[in-house]
C-alpha cells in the first residue's frame, strides 16, 4: 500500500490553530466568507477521507495545525523539512508566523522548530531543497538570497544574495552531478516595469545600483540573460510615462536598441559547482536555462532513467493585466535537457508567441478598454501602435486583428523549448517531484496545483487544489490525470459542509527515501488585499 501524507494547514488565519489573526470584522467566518474581510477563520479539521486517490493508495495526515507552508524536502534520514513562508502576500498585517523552517522525523514528531527564525530576511520562504550529494539543505529566502544548512543542527549560512526587486523572485532549488541549481523569476508580469500593476517601479534596487549605467536610474526592471535587440515597443502608463521593455519606469525604448545581458539574470535557472566550504561568489554562477517567467518546482529525473539529465521546471504564465496584456496564458511544465535552452519569455507564452489571437485581449473577457483599439497604451518608439487590418474580407463576426506585439527583434538563434504540458490559466503548478518506482510509476512527474489568486475568474470546472500525475510516454507524448483531489473540484470553501477537511491549496510534493510515501504541502486558506 502506497501512502500519501499531507501536512494539513487548516487556514491562513485559523484562530485556535495558528494564533489569532486580527480582522476588520472580528466575527468568525466559515470558508467562502465575505471577500476582503480579515475574519478569524473557523478551522477545518483535516479528514483524509475527503481526498480521492486511486485504488491501492491511502491518505493520512502527517502534521496538522501548520500555517503558510510553501515547500517541503526530505533528507537522507527521512526527516521532513517544512518551509513556513510567513506573511506571503502581506495580509493580514499581523498574527502570522515569521518565516522559518520546521523539521519532523518520519513519524511526524517535531524535532526542530524555528530554524532560521529572525535570520531569514524576506517576507516568504518560497522553496526548500535537500542535496543528497553533500547532505545539505538549501532555503530560498524569496526576495533576498539562498541559505545553506548543514544538517538538522546546522545554522543557516548565506551563499547567494543577488535577487532583483520584482514580483517574482527565488523558485526551486536542486542539485545534480556536483552542481547546485536554483530558479529565479522575471521581475515583471510581461516584460515592462509597469507602475499601473507593479508597486515597486520607483524603488531603488541594489541589484541595479551595482550595474549603474550613465543616465539610467537604478530602478527595477527585467535583467535579460542574453543581449536583446528591441522592437521599440513602449507602454504609456496612467501617468503618461513611456517605458520600454527591460528598462526602468519612464525610460522609453527605440527600435533597434540593444539591452545587454546581466548575470544573474531574471527568469532563469542558474547553477554553480558545489563547494565544500560554501564560499560562493558571483562569478561561480552561470545561466543554465532562460526565458522563464515565474518558475517554482525544479527536479532532475531519477538516476538510471532516460530522464536522468532532464530538468523538469514548472512555470507560471502571464497575468492578463497591465499595459502590455497577454490573455489566456497557460501554466506550463518544461523539460530542459542541456545548458542554454530558452523558453522564450516575455514574447513566447508556453507553446506560442504572443502575437497570435489566443494572447490578444478581447472585449468579452470583461476588461475595460476600447474594443476598436485593444492596445491604446502601446507605442512603437513614440508612435501609437495601431494593428493593421489584413487586405481580406472576413465574415462580420471575425473581422479584426488580435494579438500582443513582440518586444524582442532578435529571436534566439538556437531556437526555443516548448513545454511538454500546459495547465489551466492562473492555476500554477508549483512544487513537483519525479516518481520513484516504489510509488508505482516510472517516467512520471507529480505536481501540486496551487490555484487562482487575484487573477481569476474561476473556471467552470475548478482545476485546484490537486496533485496531478504526468506520465512521459515512450517514444513521445504526455498523458496526465488528476491523482489526488477533494470529493468535489475546488478547495474546502467549494465543498458541502459534510465534505470539508481535504486539500486547501496544494503547494509541493516530495517522496520518502524508500519511495513509498508521497508528502504533500498544503499552504492553507489564502487572503490577498491588493
Amino acid at each position: 500500500m502506497k501512502i500519501l501524507r499531507y501536512a494539513a494547514i487548516l487556514a491562513l488565519a485559523a484562530g485556535p490553530v495558528s494564533g489569532s489573526a486580527l480582522a476588520q470584522d472580528r466575527a468568525k467566518a466559515e470558508p467562502a466568507g465575505p471577500a476582503g474581510k480579515w475574519s478569524t477563520r473557523t478551522p477545518v479539521k483535516p479528514d483524509p477521507s475527503k481526498i480521492k486517490v486511486p485504488a491501492g493508495y491511502k491518505v493520512a495526515v502527517f502534521a496538522a495545525g501548520l500555517d503558510t507552508i510553501t515547500s517541503i524536502t526530505v533528507d537522507k534520514s527521512d526527516n521532513v523539512w517544512v518551509a513556513i513562508s510567513g506573511n506571503t502576500f502581506g495580509f493580514p498585517p499581523e498574527g502570522i508566523d515569521k518565516p522559518h523552517v520546521k523539521i519532523y522525523d518520519k513519524s511526524g514528531k517535531l524535532i526542530k522548530d524555528n530554524v532560521g527564525l529572525g535570520i531569514f530576511k524576506s517576507f516568504a520562504l518560497n522553496e526548500i531543497g535537500f542535496c543528497a550529494e553533500n547532505g545539505r539543505t538549501y532555503v530560498g529566502d524569496y526576495s533576498y538570497g539562498i541559505w545553506e544548512i548543514d544538517g538538522v543542527n546546522g545554522t543557516p549560512k548565506l551563499i547567494m544574495n543577488e535577487v532583483p526587486i520584482g514580483d517574482h523572485a527565488l523558485g526551486g532549488i536542486t542539485c545534480r552531478d556536483g552542481w547546485l541549481y536554483y530558479a529565479v523569476g522575471a521581475p515583471s508580469n510581461s516584460g515592462f516595469s509597469d507602475p499601473d500593476i507593479h508597486g515597486w517601479t520607483d524603488a531603488i534596487d541594489p541589484y541595479w545600483e551595482k550595474r549603474a549605467t550613465a543616465g539610467v536610474p537604478a530602478l527595477p526592471r527585467d535583467p535579460p540573460c542574453r543581449d536583446i535587440t528591441l522592437t521599440g515597443l513602449n507602454i504609456r502608463d496612467s501617468q503618461g510615462n513611456l517605458t520600454g521593455a527591460y528598462l526602468p519606469k519612464g525610460t522609453a525604448s527605440k527600435p533597434g536598441q540593444v539591452i545587454k545581458a546581466q548575470k544573474p539574470c531574471g527568469g532563469a535557472i542558474h547553477r554553480a559547482k558545489l563547494k565544500a566550504d560554501s564560499s560562493y561568489t558571483a562569478n561561480d554562477w552561470e545561466v543554465y536555462a532562460m526565458g522563464l517567467r515565474n518558475s517554482s518546482g525544479v527536479a532532475f529525473g531519477p538516476k538510471g532513467s532516460r530522464f536522468e539529465n532532464a530538468l523538469a521546471v514548472s512555470d507560471n504564465g502571464h497575468n492578463d493585466k497591465g499595459n502590455r496584456r497577454v490573455a489566456n496564458s497557460a501554466e506550463r511544465l518544461f523539460i530542459f535537457t542541456e545548458k542554454g535552452q530558452d523558453a522564450g519569455f516575455p514574447d513566447k507564452d508556453g507553446i506560442n508567441f504572443v502575437n497570435i489571437k489566443r494572447s490578444g485581449p478581447d472585449v468579452y473577457r470583461g476588461n475595460k478598454f476600447d474594443p476598436t483599439r485593444p492596445n491604446p497604451q502601446l507605442y512603437i518608439g513614440d508612435k501609437p501602435f495601431i494593428p493593421q487590418l489584413p487586405p481580406y474580407r472576413f465574415i462580420d463576426h471575425s473581422i479584426g486583428v488580435r494579438g500582443t506585439p513582440l518586444i524582442v527583434a532578435n529571436p534566439n538563434p538556437n531556437g526555443y523549448v516548448n513545454p511538454v504540458m500546459e495547465w489551466d490559466t492562473n492555476n500554477p503548478m508549483d512544487g513537483l517531484a519525479w516518481s520513484p518506482k516504489a510509488f508505482g510509476s516510472t517516467d512520471t512527474i507529480y505536481t501540486a496545483v496551487f490555484g487562482i489568486i487575484d487573477n481569476g475568474p474561476e473556471s467552470l470546472r475548478p482545476m485546484w487544489p490537486a496533485i496531478v500525475k504526468i506520465e512521459m510516454l515512450n517514444p513521445a507524448g504526455v498523458k496526465w490525470s488528476i491523482f489526488a483531489e477533494n470529493l468535489e473540484p475546488g478547495p474546502n470553501a467549494y465543498q458541502k459542509k459534510e465534505n470539508r477537511g481535504g486539500f486547501e491549496r496544494t503547494n509541493d510534493v516530495e517522496f520518502s527515501t524508500d519511495g513509498k510515501t508521497m508528502y504533500v504541502a498544503d499552504y492553507g486558506e489564502l487572503y490577498v488585499n491588493y
